[in-house]
């Protein structure tokens, strides 16, 4: 029913129907773009936060936390909302709740203001995640749908990259004011709603009824569950460390170039996001599987080299480790999108890529939660010493249980394989 009520929304002339999809196409992506362009901007405020109002490392780690279980909530409870309401109206939510986050920052005044903005970011960025990333697939070119994979895996960090580096520029060279800087992110949000208003709709409304769509459940096909199980460990234990960066980048400005401000925390942050952006891209043309092997093990090199140098603070090594380790991770979400949206249907897509957020907030939400913890007692090399751990067990789970289903793939899993 979903796929006739696509097909029957652009049964205009043909031209008209290109364009109204390239249109709609854009506004899914700007929306997803603008949800996490608009959520970095705390990522590197958090220097600025740190000295103004004295943030300890337990409250900055849980400012982490906070955004996570925001995006866990929306995961958990609304990712197939836009199955039942349409992917428009549910694309308006995640905005509007950007919008308030938003708001909350430009008058933040303590850790609390600070930590419900960033649960207002996690939800709104839950929701871009389940409706924005479906409504972009839905929407991509069909001669090209292979564009529509790679920009849910890279419109995240595209968004993270420009969101990051604007803030540092504009707060660094007194451009605005946070407060203005806020407001115009606000501003940007506005924008995607009314695009929103005038694009078309993919999903019919009621497709699920409410009774469906309210009950906690992980939609989840059977022919993809073994590959389900390897795509959501790679997405947990790289984001384990992506997530650890957004909190920490300021700290590692500190440690490795001896100083910390707005700029040098966004440029650090930078070294990983941007080259996560250009390799989603990029690795959305070859073979996934293949090119799991390949970036998983390159993550595992990459970020052993990033905390090993993070404690000798050897700057050059450390950025070449920071770069090599965010390529790697976001070859790695490009791959594990794409074998698993290989042969997905529209009504299985917003649940899929929900469910595979979903573990990926959660279980990168550990090493987190974990610091979050235990910062007052513990040394960056404490903290090196247990992410070591923690991606090694990542790189033996992926690679093992590949080689393991390789061995006796189903049909579908041999599709990918080949």
């Amino acid at each position: 029913m979903a796929v006739e009520f696509e097909k029957k929304s652009l049964a205009r002339p043909e031209g008209e129907a290109v364009k109204r999809r390239a249109f709609s196409f854009f506004t899914a992506s700007l929306a997803l773009i603008s949800c996490f362009a608009t959520s970095a901007t705390s990522i590197p405020m958090m220097a600025y936060w740190t000295d103004a109002l004295g943030l300890t490392s337990a409250e900055a780690a849980m400012t982490v936390v906070n955004y996570f279980g925001g995006c866990v909530l929306t995961l958990l409870l609304f990712a197939r909302f836009s199955n039942l309401l349409g992917r428009k109206p549910v694309v308006i939510a995640a905005l509007l709740c950007g919008i308030i986050a938003c708001y909350l920052f430009s008058t933040a005044q303590s850790a609390s203001g600070i930590n419900l903005g960033r649960f207002l970011q996690g939800l709104c960025c839950g929701l871009a995640t389940s409706a924005c990333m479906a409504w972009v697939v839905d929407t991509a070119p069909r001669e090209k749908a292979w564009l529509g994979t790679a920009m849910t895996a890279a419109g995240p960090n595209i968004g993270l990259s420009l969101g990051t580096l604007l803030t540092g520029l504009i707060i660094e060279y007194q451009v605005l004011n946070p407060a203005h800087l806020f407001e115009t992110c606000m501003g940007l949000l506005m924008v995607g709603i009314i695009l929103s208003i005038f694009s078309t709709e993919t999903m019919r409304f009621g497709t699920e009824s409410i009774g469906q769509v309210i009950i906690p459940k992980i939609a989840l096909p059977a022919r993809l569950r073994r590959l389900f199980f390897v795509g959501v460990s790679a997405y947990i234990g790289t984001w384990g460390v992506s997530s650890f960066f957004q909190g920490f980048s300021g700290q590692f400005a500190l440690i490795v170039f001896g100083q910390s401000s707005v700029l040098l925390a966004a440029i650090t942050y930078l070294l990983l996001i941007i080259p996560i952006a250009v390799c989603s891209l990029l690795s959305g043309r070859f073979n996934p599987i293949k090119t799991t092997f390949v970036m998983i093990t390159a993550f595992l090199v990459g970020t052993a080299g990033v905390f090993i140098n993070l404690n000798l603070q050897n700057q050059w090594l450390f950025i070449a480790s920071v770069v090599v380790a965010g390529a790697a991770m976001g070859g790695t979400w490009c791959a594990v999108l794409k074998f698993l949206l290989m042969d997905a249907t529209l009504k299985e897509r917003a649940g899929l890529i929900s469910a595979l957020y979903l573990g990926a907030y959660v279980g990168s939400s550990i090493p987190n939660f974990s610091v979050g913890q235990l910062a007052k007692n513990a040394t960056m090399a404490d903290i090196s010493c247990g992410f070591s751990v923690w991606i090694t067990i990542t790189w033996l789970i992926v690679v093992l249980a590949l080689l393991f289903i390789r061995k006796g793939p189903s049909a579908a899993e041999a599709k990918r394989f080949n």
